[in-house]
Order: C-alpha cells, then structure tokens, then sequence
C-alpha cells in the first residue's frame, strides 16, 4: 500500500512539474491567445471610452466619446468625458467649441484648445463639469479629458 502511495506520489508531481514548465514556456503565446479573446477589452479609463458622436468640420473632425465613471466595482461618483480633435496636420492654431456630452441637444461646456502650445480653456456654468483633467498629445491629434461628476 506505500508503494502505491509513493508512486501515486512521484506521478502527481511529474504531471505539477510538466504544467509549471509548459506554464512557463506557453506564456507568450497563452497571453497573446488570451489578449485576442472576444470578452477581453481595454478599461475606458485608459481609452477614454467609445466614441459617442463626431462632428465634421471638413479639414479635421471632433469625437465626443461616452462619459467614463468606470470603477473597480460599479461607478464612481466622478468621472471625465474626453474629447478629441484629429487629423494633427489640419487642425487650427486655435480651436473653439461648445461640447454637448450628455446628447440632450444643450451645450454643456465650452473649450478652447491651442494646439500650438497645447493647452485648453474651460468654461462651464453645471456644477457637473469640473476642471480639465489633462491635455494629451497623440499622433493622430489632440484629446481633452474634462473632469465630470456624475448627476444624481
């Protein structure tokens, strides 16, 4: 009966042995695997969340993505909206624009970006709309992401 248990016992740890090592020399290609499963996307709070409307102002284009108040679990009382203007080439020095990005056909706040120095203006009366959280520079153009608090 021991001899049975120690060969059971040498058995079960060649077979934990051979799954770390194939664990190991696998992971490249399991993680790649994993990164290309269909349930698997990027947070919102890195991408900015989808693009909710775009607006064309014939040389270059304004995406109004979808509000972000991603958290860990559920939503957080704050948030941000993002806004992004591209292509970088034919984008005015100066751009003004009122935003509406709740889609409720009223305009929510207005921003002035510069591109040329690479900073943005915000004005808005809601209590809902805060500060810019960050002017960014990407290789396509320029994004805003404008601080929001989520509407009770």
């Amino acid at each position: 009966m021991s001899k049975i248990k120690s060969i059971l016992g040498y058995a079960w740890a060649a077979i934990c042995l051979l799954i770390v090592l194939a664990t190991f020399l696998g992971n490249g290609p399991f993680s790649q695997l994993l990164a290309r499963a269909s349930f698997m996307k990027i947070n919102p709070k890195y991408t900015g969340g989808e693009v909710a409307r775009t607006i064309d102002h014939g040389q270059y284009k304004t995406h109004i993505h979808h509000p972000v108040f991603a958290a860990l679990i559920g939503e957080s009382e704050t948030g941000f909206v993002q806004i992004a203007w591209e292509p970088v080439t034919a984008l005015p020095p100066v751009i003004e624009e009122k935003i509406d990005y709740n889609g409720d056909g009223k305009s929510d706040f207005s921003i002035k970006l510069e591109s040329a120095q690479g900073r943005a203006e915000l004005k808005s009366d809601q209590a809902t709309v805060g500060p810019i959280a960050g002017v960014f520079e990407y290789k396509k153009g320029w994004r805003v992401r404008v601080h929001l608090k989520r509407p009770s």
